[in-house]
């Protein structure tokens, strides 16, 4: 069964720690997210 987030928890890349508030794109991963800056 798929897992669904609270609305009001943010994301974060797994590589650099900043949240979906702070980059352009976050890219969803299994388990972990990677931002736009990370991978360029």
């Amino acid at each position: 069964m798929a897992q669904f987030r609270r609305p009001e928890e943010l994301l974060t890349c797994s590589f650099c720690g900043k949240s979906q508030n702070d980059v352009r794109k976050l890219i969803a991963g299994p388990g972990v997210y990677v931002c736009n800056e990370c991978i360029d």
